[in-house]
């Protein structure tokens, strides 16, 4: 519902009518049900004619110089032409580097080859070398003695136009011989899961799927017959554990990287899965490793998923029909010394919850781009994080690329299916981060209360009207758990009361560290000795673009050093004064996502804000973590943030009813610009500054607050990240 029905729903009906419009809007949605799916994601997209995603295919090599040609001509013969082939080998002993070499020859312009001359000791860290050698946003490995049809590609990749699909497998048959004849399907494989959702392609939730059958056997039988999304560099891959796997790896492989996502199948391309005498994973089902390897699969999905116990009981029962049909019946004390499921469900403590990270659009601003960098802090501590993004404005490709490849990208076709999405996705904790989400998300999760919801204010509900905020206190009232401020100022429209009822606290922003490479001079039309000011902000009048702009021609007028000023970001403001303005000295750069390479290029950072909204920005950290000192207004957190034990880390000019004083600012700047004893003041207290930004202990308060809200013992899950003293409360 936009946010004014809301509104008006609250003013004539109440709660009570709030809740018969959401289950209005709910009438006939199914959340309990797999085969929901297809209401809650839709079907498999058809292949739009501009997606067209570079897709690597790795191909790990070792001693099947017999069956790399038919592999090869299957990769080389995709129908889907934008892909990278790296072409590994393990040391083989065999034909299987010339016959490498002549398809590197063949094919010069799209693959790569890298041969070991020792052999690495196990399959994964040939998966672990081509993820790192992979350019592609989509990988397929494609295993040496597999092939496959030649649409495998081309169809798989349609899946990925939902950008929360973060694996997309095919129908597997698996084949004996030469020629290779069908043995059987996968199909028959999955039969006893009892699914019946293999005779047409679905996208569908991970939780759902784990839930459903792949907690109980691998779903997806050769990674040969999946494409990925490219996850990175995920903790998993230097897991010694995993590492060493030598059957079961690519199952867990799978429950990582598809963890608070979507999965896509397709039954219209086919990926042959080659059964021999050297295939691993056939010879080791008869090994007493089958069984342990199956042990440390449950231990991962204990970690990973939130599973009852029913659920790891359904995988004990399929394991032991496996062992007595290999060893005999009446021998459970001797398989529960290889499958302890009282040991692997102690392993659930460890599981960290799923998280929804929602926002209002992909777009420039810190109250956008602070939960894209939250998120991406969480998932590098093992939450199952998935950015929500309600598309309320339209995405910023620089503002998207921020987020980490291995988290889902969730953006429903209809917001009022969210409650029934997120109970298909397991999940368990929404945090959203602007007015209008917060309103939307608790109206349609009013009858989810399962599902817990905290607020991160980033300066909006002070700005509302306040008969409008009264209206909406009670919907806050019923629905959040926790508001987290980041400003003082965030908290003088609500009352004490209300402060208590919801234990509001305070946990100061902060951005990570990252390489810099300042921007060259000579590119941006600077000289070496001039004063240069950058300003990175919305292009929206309230940002004080054209009084910067005023108060730089002020100074520059004046200067004995020539004066410049770097404008970056996009908005009205940007599009009216770039047409206007002919100083030589002011430079409109537009939208860059590498703010801090330009605040290093620069003396100094620039923010004339007068929005009534700015509480603690987070582009001021990015300037003193260029380690340049920030000349800005004296509004909201600004004080506080450049303060140190040495003093400002910047200048601070005060409006003067709201308006910003273009003189009083255009001399800040003159005597910045030509006494350098007085820059060199504030330059020496931007470190002291900085040090205060910490993304630790950032992190940690915020767990602090999922963990309080959803029940779980902080002590828990804070381990020995002890930093959290003082900044909550």
């Amino acid at each position: 519902m936009a946010f004014p029905r809301i509104l008006g729903v609250l003013k004539r009906e109440g709660i009570g009518g709030v809740m018969r419009r959401a289950n209005i809007l709910m009438h006939g949605v199914s959340t309990g049900r797999i085969n929901s799916s297809t209401a809650l994601y839709g079907d498999v997209p058809s292949q739009a004619p501009g997606f067209q995603p570079k897709v690597s295919i790795i191909v790990p090599n070792f001693n099947h110089a017999k069956y790399l040609r038919e592999r090869l001509d299957s990769i080389y013969g995709q129908t889907y032409g934008n892909i990278e082939v790296i072409l590994l080998d393990d040391c083989s002993s065999d034909e299987s580097v010339a016959i490498l070499g002549d398809y590197a020859k063949c094919y010069p312009g799209k693959t790569l080859c890298r041969f070991n001359e020792a052999n690495s000791g196990g399959v994964f860290n040939q998966w672990k070398k081509g993820l790192e050698l992979a350019t592609g946003e989509l990988v397929w490995i494609a295993e040496s003695d597999d092939y496959c049809s030649t649409n495998l590609v081309e169809e798989l990749v349609r899946g990925f136009q939902n950008p929360a699909v973060m694996l997309a497998f095919a129908r597997t048959e698996f084949v004996r011989g030469t020629p290779p004849m069908k043995a059987w399907t996968s199909e028959d494989y999955l039969s006893e899961l009892g699914l019946g959702i293999w005779d047409h392609p679905f996208i569908k939730s991970a939780h759902a799927m784990v839930k459903s059958g792949w907690a109980v056997k691998n779903i997806v039988p050769n990674v040969s017959g999946a494409v990925f999304r490219h996850p990175g560099k995920i903790s998993l891959l230097d897991d010694a554990q995993w590492l060493n796997l030598r059957m079961c790896g690519d199952w867990v492989f799978y429950l990582s990287i598809i963890r608070g996502g979507l999965v896509a199948y397709s039954p219209d391309a086919t990926n042959y899965y080659r059964q021999h005498s050297l295939n691993t994973s056939v010879n080791a089902q008869q090994e007493d490793l089958y069984y342990r390897e199956h042990e440390v699969v449950a231990m991962y999905l204990a970690k990973l998923y939130q599973l009852d116990r029913a659920d790891f009981e359904k995988q004990e029962r399929q394991l032991y029909l496996h062992w007595c049909t290999n060893r005999g019946p009446s021998q459970l004390a001797e398989f529960r010394c290889f499958y302890d499921l009282d040991k692997v469900w102690q392993r659930t403590i460890d599981r960290k919850p799923n998280i929804v990270m929602a926002v209002y659009a992909l777009t420039a601003g810190g109250g956008e781009t602070f939960p894209i960098m939250l998120a991406n802090l969480l998932r590098d501590r093992g939450y199952a994080v998935t950015l929500l993004n309600c598309k309320e404005q339209a995405t910023e490709p620089g503002v998207r690329r921020m987020l980490l490849g291995c988290i889902p990208l969730l953006e429903l076709d209809r917001i009022e299916l969210a409650g029934s999405v997120f109970t298909d996705m397991g999940v368990e904790l929404v945090h959203s981060h602007h007015a209008w989400v917060d309103v939307s998300l608790s109206t349609l999760l009013i009858n989810h209360q399962d599902i817990r919801q905290i607020v991160t204010m980033h300066g909006m509900y002070e700005m509302m009207q306040p008969t409008q905020l009264q209206v909406l206190l009670p919907l806050l009232s019923r629905r959040i758990d926790r508001f987290v401020y980041t400003a003082e100022k965030n908290l003088g429209v609500f009352s004490s009361e209300f402060r208590q009822e919801k234990n509001f606290c305070i946990i100061n922003n902060a951005l990570p560290l990252k390489s810099i490479t300042p921007t060259s001079r000579i590119e941006l039309h600077v000289g070496a000795d001039d004063f240069v000011l950058c300003l990175v902000a919305r292009a929206i009048p309230d940002k004080g673009w054209e009084e910067a702009i005023n108060a730089v021609a002020w100074a520059s007028a004046r200067s004995c050093r020539k004066v410049h000023l770097l404008l970056i970001g996009e908005g009205p403001e940007y599009d009216r004064l770039k047409s206007q303005t002919l100083h030589e000295f002011v430079h409109f750069l537009g939208f860059r996502s590498n703010v801090r390479d330009y605040f290093a290029a620069s003396d100094m950072g620039f923010l004339p804000s007068r929005f009534k909204g700015e509480s603690a920005p987070l582009v001021l950290i990015d300037c003193l973590l260029s380690g340049k000192p920030m000349l800005a207004s004296n509004i909201g957190e600004i004080h506080r943030m450049l303060d140190s034990e040495g003093g400002l880390a910047g200048e601070l000019v005060s409006l003067n009813d709201w308006t910003i004083p273009i003189e009083t600012v255009g001399q800040v700047i003159l005597t910045l610009a030509n006494d350098p004893f007085a820059y060199q003041r504030l330059l020496h207290c931007v470190p002291l500054a900085a040090a205060k930004f910490d993304t630790d202990v950032m992190t940690d308060n915020y767990e602090e607050v999922y963990c309080e809200v959803l029940g779980i013992p902080s002590n828990d899950r804070l381990g020995n990240n002890e930093k959290t003293t003082g900044v909550i409360g």
